[in-house]
């Protein structure tokens, strides 16, 4: 796992766990620079040179488009090291190509040409965007897979829990005898995520450390490591950040939940009277109410409580509305919006996410 003198995570006891209970999905959510998606692609490479097999891996986006040199083109090859010391010297580099990531040995001729020799492939690239149309196209065994940034302030695609499915089944193709884990790896970035409700986790309750989450029949669904902060991460804190005494820029520097900026109300605007809507979706709400301070309409954004007006949410109610009112966005896009606390904020943004013309909002908010 982790602790403080180390500077990533070891994967190895947390894959060990989940195989001695046969749970193969493994979500790891901490903050940026943990080591999450070092130590699963470091984990994978080793497991490719012990295993006489050379199992690939899948290495997981939601997006197509994401699959760049740019973006993720060094994944494999900044674990040169390790390649080098477990293939013994017979692989000295990896590249992406086009939508595979191979090893190789590389040289250069006396003519400045590279020579390229040993090329083996050691992790194909996929999308969930497009996962039902790569059905048909079996790779082989697979060692496992890795779904890097699973939680996304963008929000989830459509159904994205049963692509998680489909995925892990394409990789096993009903191959049982072999524990094939499927990785989640999550920034701290969003604590609103149907893919993680649907696993049954809850993202707000959430405890540092190892959590199992089992169905009714006791079952283990997912096993989750939400990450302490590791020696890197306190390391660049006290260095470089710390002083600033900004919680904003604490929680990104900590490894806690980034929350958006919000401008914070005062005592007196608590206590404002005025419309009232309760924005509410999956058991996470709000009130919002709407004042004139002066000749401008405001809103304040408050802890959630039986007095308001009337209901704003996604779902279909006889006393409530299904689209988010024109007063709300304007003043939120005016800059006339005021929070509780920016945890209350941050719940008025993924609430917004859900209803009909709240992406503006969010849009707004980031």
């Amino acid at each position: 796992m982790i602790s403080k003198e180390m500077r990533y995570i070891d994967i190895k006891p947390i894959r060990d766990y989940a195989k001695s209970i046969n749970c193969p999905y493994i979500a790891i959510i901490g903050g940026k620079g943990t080591g999450k998606t070092y130590g699963c692609v470091d984990d994978a490479i080793v497991q490719f040179y012990d295993s006489d097999m050379r199992l690939p891996f899948f290495y997981i986006r939601r997006y197509d488009k994401t699959f760049t040199k740019s973006i993720c083109g060094n994944l494999v090859n900044i674990h040169r090291q390790t390649i080098i010391n477990k293939s013994k010297g017979k692989h000295n580099t990896a590249e992406l190509n086009g939508r595979i990531f191979e090893v190789m040995h590389k040289s250069m001729s006396e003519k400045g040409a590279d020579i390229k020799v040993n090329k083996k492939v050691i992790a194909y690239c996929r999308s969930l965007n497009n996962v039902e149309s790569e059905t048909g196209d079996d790779k082989g065994e697979i060692s496992c897979g890795i779904y890097d940034e699973f939680l996304s302030r963008g929000g989830d695609l459509k159904d994205e829990f049963l692509k998680l499915q489909i995925l892990h089944n394409n990789m096993i193709r009903n191959r049982t005898n072999k524990f094939v884990p499927l990785y989640l790896l999550g920034n701290t970035v969003s604590r609103d995520s149907s893919v993680a409700e649907q696993f049954g986790i809850k993202l707000r309750e959430l405890k540092r450390g190892l959590n199992v989450y089992k169905n009714k029949k006791g079952v283990p669904r997912i096993v989750l490591y939400y990450t302490p902060e590791t020696a890197a991460n306190t390391e660049a804190a006290e260095m470089f950040y710390d002083r600033f005494e900004n919680d904003h820029i604490n929680m990104i520097s900590h490894g806690d939940w980034v929350l958006g900026q919000y401008k914070i109300a005062d005592q007196n605007m608590l206590y404002k009277h005025g419309f009232t809507y309760k924005l509410y979706n999956n058991n996470v709400a709000v009130n919002v109410t709407i004042f004139i301070n002066g000749i401008t309409p405001c809103i304040i954004v408050k802890r959630p409580s039986e007095h308001f007006d009337i209901a704003v949410s996604p779902m279909v109610s006889k006393h409530g509305l299904l689209v988010m009112p024109k007063q709300i966005t304007n003043c939120v896009i005016t800059g006339a919006m005021y929070a509780e606390t920016s945890e209350i904020g941050e719940d008025f943004r993924d609430i917004c996410k859900h209803i009909t013309g709240g992406q503006q909002i969010v849009n707004y908010i980031g």
